[in-house]
């Protein structure tokens, strides 16, 4: 027996990461994708499943996971209803010592934008998608999976592809030069200049806050390089007393942490827009229930 309990520890350690990433596309939360994956591995063992008579156990112990997040994300959607302004994800943060090619989850998909995204989708939808695109699995294999006709699994993944239309490629803007734009960035909010860094916002830029109804924030998104300007001249006037911003890795991509006293109040992320090296959109994360676990991990 004791074999068996050494089998899924290994397994744990060896794709933990792996299937917290697939947990966290779907549900926008790292805290609720750790703990599924626990409850997970937690349910292996204590059912006993002997590992040797499943054939891919890590497809199917991916199976298990997403089956748990469709649950998750139907009796959350109520929450969500009542959710005051707009909800982001769970930022997942980490210091800048760390090296982009030794990414934990080295995973385009895990970018902030592309999980802001995956908000657009329903739970089939996200389920289809991921996967599909995460797990490659094949449509005939996510209709047994989701108890739907082959058919629909196909109609459900266009539409999901359609809604998502993000694409990764050569003209994404480069890591390098993320970083000295967020340097740029940093350096406006704490002189209180935040003009200076006009021409590294497109025109349309938007910015997106999730307060939670616990910090005050805007509670719509603004549009209009002017409009962000000014709104982000506010946070650098009157909140930045006593706080200070750090360059850090927010889902695979340079970001801004804020900090007060050394805890996190704050996380900005960006969305860049191609060929052109400015930031098209702006996530800033203030709702304290996010930030919990904003551990820097070294």
């Amino acid at each position: 027996m004791e074999g068996h309990h050494l089998d899924i520890n290994k397994l744990y350690i060896a794709y933990k990461s792996y299937f917290i990433a697939i947990a966290y596309k779907m549900l926008g939360s790292i805290s609720d994708a750790e703990d599924i994956v626990q409850d997970t591995f937690l349910k292996l063992q204590m059912n006993e499943i002997h590992l040797t008579d499943i054939n891919n156990i890590k497809s199917y112990i991916s199976r298990m996971v997403v089956n748990r997040c469709i649950n998750e994300l139907q009796s959350s959607r109520k929450k969500r209803e009542t959710y005051v302004g707009t909800w982001l994800p769970e930022p997942i943060v980490q210091d800048m010592k760390w090296d982009p090619l030794e990414k934990i989850m080295q995973d385009d998909q895990l970018h902030y934008t592309f999980v802001v995204l995956m908000e657009k989708l329903s739970a089939t939808e996200r389920a289809v998608y991921v996967l599909k695109e995460a797990l490659d699995l094949k449509h005939s294999e996510i209709a047994d999976l989701l108890h739907i006709t082959e058919m629909n699994c196909r109609k459900v993944f266009s539409r999901a592809k359609k809604k998502m239309n993000v694409s990764f490629d050569e003209n994404y803007t480069s890591y390098e030069i993320q970083q000295e734009q967020i340097h740029k960035f940093i350096l406006a909010l704490s002189k209180g200049n935040v003009q200076e860094i006009s021409e590294i916002l497109t025109n349309d830029v938007t910015l997106i806050a999730d307060g939670g109804g616990n910090v005050v924030t805007a509670i719509n998104q603004i549009i209009s390089k002017e409009r962000v300007l000014s709104l982000l001249s506010a946070i650098a006037t009157k909140f930045f007393t006593g706080k200070k911003a750090q360059a850090v890795i927010v889902n695979n991509e340079p970001g801004v942490l804020i900090l007060k006293d050394e805890e996190v109040v704050g996380v900005f992320s960006f969305a860049w827009k191609q060929n052109t090296n400015q930031i098209e959109q702006i996530f800033y994360v203030v709702n304290p229930d996010k930030l919990g676990r904003v551990i820097i991990q070294r």
